[in-house]
């Protein structure tokens, strides 16, 4: 029972002790609630009363769709009192999940209600709600960091809190308790692991429905299957498989005589099951929280949402209405995509996620972190014939069709509703809408402004050119009055939108969604504004400004990397390049201009400190974790673009700069201080996801009324991916949900193939130069060498000489590599890729399989010259190296050695002379050369582990590239080359 600590009365329920401690005089009491406002702000405050607007049914040009499921009472008899459903017990709901209710008032946190005697006796004892300081999942994010950082977590303590008593089922037991028979049989309401196993392999590997018909057609019963056929099938999967996710409704608009449908999904039935997914209950997040690299808090940290600044300032917002809330932030993705190869049939799908899953997870297709919305009309409205009214038109169906969508978050949003995550642990979840992820096109959509304008600013086409821009962001306010007076004064609706610089959309689905300025949601996209964007601009203009044939013939010509794409045409003549090309080509960009004179005798200077610029911006701008000081470093990268870009203009490439890609760029530090890093919304997830949920799923149709065929696809396929998670659960011996680390362990920095690639190479073969020979002319003396300094650490040069040169081996055989594989990764440095490993390779000429020619491979490495550690970044006491042989001693050759072993895996490499002290002002990489010493190569066998990462080298051509260069020589035939710090991201970062 709840006892006042400043005068130890009791009180039947907290309401009583709240309103004692409203009215007390005892100094006592007072005392409590002075120190209550001083650690919870707010916490006692009255809220405004205003009244929520309610829901927009019946508005705009969406029909109510009728509820699959559902049918009214048709007797006399009582309704069966709600109990709950998959998604939630009844008390997780709150009255306007509903259908038909109108709320009388504004929700709010109970009003206490003052019992008749400060005295009365208590009954009920009352609970303290649980204050965590940190939940598990930005424990595992923190730990995924891989460096110590400060963190600030959020001043209320009862921010994402748990509600007070209610863990309820988990996900997983609720699941179970929709089968019948689960404990005895794991693959219920299929008969045997050899039927569930069919039924998973035809739906979601195996070919059409009427192949698996015909399949299983076939006389015999040697599978034992339940199902004959595909019908069957799908019968078990729609009866007897409870859905996790929603399934979709049909509604419709009218227009011109013409019905234009939408597919649609109940949008809180989704967030709930993507926030109630036991898979990613050990990783959500459910507070802010501010990330520093120093004790003094001057070097901010942002990575995922959680660490931005909207959701610190959003989640203050919320507190003032009521404490221990939750933010769910709404992620949405729409872009119309092709789903035939001839005809053009469109899909429009609109994907959401939430900000709670980190980005590690949402990256991830085969996570299931996005759930698919709905499918929008695509109607492209011809029989409109004037293009104005047509667009007006089209403008309108899309946010009609959003707004009925996202209607239902609007309550929740301001109130708060009960929901519970995969461990089944209840929070009071507030749905607000944090971003909108798409390209230009479907953002102009979005916010409704004029092509060639910001969606952010106020810009207008004739100042995105400007840097850095003066323009103003947006004034919401101004623009909402602007759209409500369609309500109030329609004949000058149009006239208040021109001047609010908008379009005049009748209600835009954002209009008074809570806690949303759409204008400040516009994310920065990797994909379209980076790759396809500014990358696509400058190589544009390179190919404009210099000989597209001398651009190929530098392309064909250029070593290989195991993080470099080979061009064997070159780039100039390739078209409709996708964002992954331009990704590879920016990689070596830069390299094929350095000393090529532009026509006319220009210095080159500029340009290639503009293009050194921008490059450096489109790699700043992908760091999947930003500082204050690497924002700074992205606003210098985009300043030097900005003051070296009028050589475009002088050679006639460009008239002005004002396209919108490239004035968006001046948002991004803006927007990454905001909401978090890009790749939390890169449109690359998206466009991945139009393979399985739009073109798969329409190849999956008979192409006849697509869309309804469609939506009961992905209901299948989700049905089966959730009970192939809940069967693992199952055999596993239903675990509890434990914290788990966002990552998999730190691997090996050097990983090898468990054989050798060939187990005995004679010497004779290894230092010959020719054919199948692996070109280490010196080998036996330089491994002699390496036995004597082994054997001999304090011998000078001299001696090592001298004594080397009486070295005799036992055995002339050696097992060979032909590559390793490393780890580029730190435990103490953050990751900056997926992919964090990396490949070197040191292979010989010889025949494939199919009797083909392989070209010889030698790969180029960033050795470390000292013993202890790697320096993470930096070039200091690392020299580049070509490697010819990754080898092992021989038993009879490590009997040579005293005292400690030598390293398991050795390399005989050739040496490039040091990094100069400082690169080139221009383009800023480092000159280096071969080592020659009286004509040879300069030489040595160093231990595998001293190598860092493989490293791609740029050849310096010179004015034009010499004929007989090729891609297999041009290492043996140039002398001087530029170290490429652009391969990956790894080397941009590390490599300075």
């Amino acid at each position: 029972m709840p006892v006042c600590l400043g005068c130890q009365r009791s009180f039947r329920h907290r309401a009583d002790l709240n309103n004692h401690l409203a009215q007390t005089k005892n100094a006592a009491c007072q005392e409590i609630v002075q120190q209550r406002h001083e650690q919870l702000p707010g916490l006692d405050d009255e809220s405004d009363d205003e009244e929520m607007e309610g829901s927009d049914s019946g508005e705009g040009l969406l029909e109510e769709p009728e509820l699959s499921g559902l049918s009214d009472n048709d007797g006399d008899e009582e309704p069966a009192a709600f109990e709950g459903d998959y998604f939630g017990a009844a008390e997780e709901y709150a009255p306007w999940d509903f259908p038909g209710f109108e709320p009388e008032e504004r929700l709010e946190e109970p009003q206490f209600v003052a019992g008749p005697e400060d005295d009365d006796e208590s009954e009920d004892e009352y609970v303290d709600p649980p204050v965590t300081s940190i939940n598990a999942g930005q424990k595992a994010l923190e730990e995924a960091l891989r460096q110590k950082i400060k963190v600030v977590p959020f001043p209320s303590p009862l921010a994402g809190a748990p509600i007070p008593n209610s863990t309820n089922l988990t996900t997983h037991d609720r699941y179970a308790s929709l089968l019948t028979d689960s404990e005895q049989n794991p693959y219920t309401p299929f008969a045997s692991h050899m039927d569930w196993a069919v039924a998973r392999w035809a739906k979601l590997r195996g070919p059409g429905s009427t192949a698996v018909s015909e399949l299983l057609s076939i006389p015999g019963d040697a599978l034992g299957l339940s199902y004959k056929n595909s019908r069957e099938l799908n019968q078990i999967i729609d009866t007897y498989l409870p859905a996790q996710r929603p399934c979709f409704h049909r509604g419709g608009s009218v227009l011109e005589g013409e019905i234009y449908d939408v597919y649609y999904r109940d949008i809180l039935a989704c967030i709930r099951a993507l926030y109630g997914d036991p898979s990613f209950a050990p990783y959500l997040i459910f507070k802010p929280e501010k990330h520093f690299a120093d004790h003094d808090e001057k070097n901010r940290i942002y990575h995922d949402m959680h660490t931005g600044k909207w959701w610190w300032e959003t989640q203050i917002e919320v507190e003032k209405q009521a404490s221990g809330a939750t933010i769910i932030p709404i992620i949405l993705s729409s872009d119309k995509t092709q789903i035939t190869d001839l005809g053009g049939k469109m899909a429009y799908p609109v994907y959401l996620t939430i900000g709670n899953i980190p980005k590690e997870i949402r990256r991830k297709p085969s996570r299931q972190a996005h759930i698919l919305l709905a499918y929008l009309p695509t109607a492209k409205l011809e029989n409109i014939t004037n293009q104005a009214a047509r667009r007006r038109m089209i403008a309108n169906i899309f946010h009609s069709c959003l707004r009925r969508i996202l209607n239902p978050t609007r309550k929740p949003g301001h109130h708060g509703m009960p929901m519970s995550s995969g461990d089944g642990i209840s929070r009071r979840c507030h749905t607000i809408m944090a971003a909108h992820c798409g390209d230009y096109l479907e953002h102009l959509a979005v916010v409704g402004c004029k092509m060639h304008e910001c969606v952010s600013c106020t810009a207008q086409k004739s100042q995105l050119g400007i840097y850095p821009s003066s323009c103003p962001l947006r004034d919401y306010a101004t623009i909402t009055a602007a759209l409500k007076t369609f309500d109030t004064d329609p004949l000058k609706f149009n006239k208040n939108c021109k001047s609010a610089g908008i379009k005049p959309i009748i209600k835009p689905y954002w209009l008074d969604l809570p806690f949303c300025n759409i204008f400040r949601q516009i994310p920065p996209d990797i994909l379209h504004q980076l790759h396809q964007g500014l990358v696509k601009h400058l190589v544009s203009w390179i190919c404009s400004a210099y000989s597209p044939e001398e651009i190929d013939a530098r392309c064909r010509r250029l070593p290989p990397n195991h993080h470099i794409r080979h061009f064997s045409k070159g780039i100039t003549s390739l078209s409709r390049l996708t964002g992954r090309e331009h990704n590879q080509i920016a990689r070596i960009l830069i390299g094929l201009i350095i000393d090529m004179p532009l026509p006319n005798g220009a210095s080159s200077s500029p340009l290639i400190k503009a293009a050194r610029g921008l490059l450096d911006f489109v790699y700043l701008a992908q760091y999947p974790v930003q500082t204050t000081t690497t924002l700074q470093y992205l606003r210098d990268a985009l300043k030097r673009f900005h003051d070296n870009k009028d050589i475009f203009v002088e050679l006639k490439i460009r008239s002005d700069f004002n396209f919108f890609k490239l004035h968006f760029a001046d948002h991004w530090e803006l927007l990454i201080e905001w909401l978090g890093t890009p790749d939390n919304f890169n449109t690359e997830y998206s466009e991945r996801l139009h393979i399985d949920l739009a073109k798969d799923a329409y190849e999956a149709t008979n192409h006849k009324d697509e869309f309804t065929q469609m939506t009961i696809w992905v209901e299948r396929q989700e049905k089966i991916m959730q009970h192939d998670s809940f069967i693992q659960w199952n055999l596993d011996g239903r675990p509890q949900i434990q914290p788990a680390s966002l990552y998999p362990p730190l691997p090996s920095r050097l990983i090898m193939t468990k054989n050798p690639s060939y187990k005995s190479v004679k010497i004779s073969t290894i230092e010959s130069t020719s054919g199948s020979g692996y070109g280490a002319r010196y080998f036996r003396d330089a491994l002699a060498r390496f036995v004597v300094k082994h054997n001999y650490p304090h011998y000078n040069h001299r001696n090592v000489e001298k004594v080397a040169a009486n070295v005799h081996f036992p055995t002339q055989n050696f097992p060979i590599y032909h590559k390793a594989k490393f780890w580029l990764g730190d435990a103490n440095h953050h990751r900056l890729m997926a992919d964090e490993f990396d490949v070197l390779h040191a292979a010989p000429a010889r025949k494939s399989r199919r009797d083909t020619d392989i070209p010889a491979r030698f790969d180029t490495a960033m050795v470390y010259l000292e013993h202890d550690d790697f320096p993470y970044i930096g070039v200091q006491d690392y020299r580049v190296a070509q490697i010819r042989v990754i080898f092992e001693l021989p038993s009879k050759i490590l009997a040579m050695f005293r005292g400690t072993p030598p390293p398991q895996y050795l390399a005989y490499v050739e040496w490039f002379t040091d990094f100069p002290s400082n690169p080139h002002p221009d383009h800023g990489l480092y000159r280096i050369k071969r080592m020659i010493q009286n004509g040879a190569r300069m030489s040595s066998i160093i231990p595998l582990g001293n190598i860092r990462r493989s490293v791609h080298l740029f050849p310096r051509f010179g004015a034009v590239a010499p004929a007989s260069w090729t891609h297999h020589n041009v290492l043996e035939e140039c002398t001087t080359f530029y170290v490429n710090a652009f391969s990956d991201r790894h080397a941009f970062y590390t490599i300075v």
